[in-house]
């Protein structure tokens, strides 16, 4: 008996000779999509609220003007606004993904 399985992103294929039976399943193979933001924040401040309007809880990057990260801690609003709070006040941006 021969069996062969041909897998084609989101579609699996199963061929057997007769009077074999064969029970598959298949699941996608591809993701939700998944979008970036990036939050520039121009005047200094020690809060940053920001509104991604990406309907998750996206991981967050920040760096200041001169491009160093800094750590600051966040806390998610919603799943699209998240506060991050940071020791001073600084400028720079925040990348979510």
């Amino acid at each position: 008996m021969s069996i062969v399985v041909t897998e084609v992103i989101n579609s699996v294929t199963i061929t057997a000779p007769s009077p074999n039976t064969v029970t598959a399943a298949a699941t996608s193979a591809v993701g939700p999509t998944h979008s970036t933001y990036t939050h520039t924040q121009s005047s200094a401040s020690a809060t940053w609220t920001i509104n991604h309007n990406l309907n998750c809880f996206p991981s967050v990057t920040v760096v200041d003007s001169a491009g160093s990260v800094v750590i600051g801690d966040v806390s998610y609003t919603n799943a699209n606004t998240l506060v991050v709070t940071f020791v001073a006040a600084f400028g720079g941006k925040a990348y979510l993904n």
